[in-house]
């Protein structure tokens, strides 16, 4: 009995260290390999720290677009809040300066009708005088004269007008002088200077050194460049400089009317004749740069805000909130 358990434990202690020889042995192949340190230098490793960089100035760059965005907007709205109180601040200097005139309602003057008539009438005025003949000192002075009955009016339902009657009038007066006056002086200044440009004349189509028989053949034919067109003949330059003096009026025609249109070209078809008419050099050269000019001069006169006050007049006569 002793022999066959003496036996088993001889193959024991064998059979276990088989086993953990070979636990190791799977341990040692399934083990996760160590990790390989990354060159810093790779070509791979440098493209992705690149990358990261670029990605983070796109992000910087975005991040300042919308914060000049963000100033673009702040600052305009700090202009229109700005225009706003400037406003407001009239429109109080205004209101202050009514409620310290101790007057009647403007129901209670039999006057104040008559009154505002007057004042629609001056604004009318104004309006024609500078829209159909650009007289802006007759605008400016029919302004005066309605601010000085509106002034009068002092009730408070008059504010409104008030203050939209003073904006036209600081409009009115930051209006430069009137284009007409120049562009009027620039051809006064063109046709002016014709007397002094020299005059084309036809050249000698032989030269002195020439034989006699091309005297002779130039006697019998006329020989010119082909597409010339002069205007030697006494009457043909007569009809051309009445047809340059023409094209000069109907340039002033045009600004009297602020044609832009018609002045460019009344002053391109000036400057046609002019070279036909005139000798090629600098004089020629200046006043065809002064028709130049002239054309591309602008003759309206731009003022957004004309005609409020009047139509604000208007609208609330016929809303019935003023008489």
């Amino acid at each position: 009995m002793d022999r066959p358990a003496s036996s088993q434990s001889r193959w024991i202690l064998p059979t276990v260290a088989v086993v953990a020889v070979l636990a190791a042995i799977a341990w040692w192949w399934t083990r996760p390999a160590a990790p390989v340190a990354e060159d810093p230098l790779a070509p791979a490793s440098i493209d992705q720290r690149l990358l990261a960089i670029e990605q983070a100035v796109a992000v910087l760059q975005r991040g300042q677009q919308r914060g000049e965005q963000r100033l673009a907007d702040i600052e305009a709205r700090s202009k229109v809040l700005r225009d706003e109180v400037l406003g407001l601040g009239q429109r109080a200097a205004l209101l202050e300066d009514s409620v310290q005139q101790v007057v009647a309602g403007a129901g209670s003057d039999p006057g104040v009708r008559l009154r505002l008539d007057e004042i629609d009438l001056l604004l009318s005025y104004a309006d024609a005088r500078l829209g159909l003949s650009g007289d802006i000192e007759g605008a400016r002075r029919a302004y005066a004269l309605a601010d000085g009955l509106l002034a009068a009016l002092a009730a408070p339902q008059f504010v409104n007008l008030r203050q939209s009657l003073a904006q036209e009038q600081a409009a009115l007066a930051a209006l430069p002088p009137d284009p007409r006056a120049g562009a009027r002086g620039a051809v006064d200044a063109i046709e002016a200077a014709l007397a002094v440009l020299p005059v084309l004349t036809a050249e000698d189509p032989v030269p002195p050194e020439a034989s006699a028989g091309a005297r002779l053949l130039a006697a019998l034919v006329d020989v010119r460049p082909r597409g010339t067109q002069d205007l030697l003949a006494p009457a043909d330059r007569q009809r051309g400089e009445a047809a340059l003096r023409l094209e000069l009026a109907l340039a002033r025609i045009a600004i009297e009317r602020r044609d832009d249109a018609g002045l460019a070209a009344a002053c391109k078809r000036a400057e046609r004749w002019m070279r036909r008419l005139y000798a090629a050099g600098a004089p020629l050269e200046a006043q065809a740069e002064a028709l130049g000019a002239l054309a591309a001069t602008p003759l309206a006169i731009d003022v957004p805000v004309l005609g409020t006050t009047l139509a604000q007049l208007r609208a609330q006569r016929r809303g019935g909130g003023l008489p």
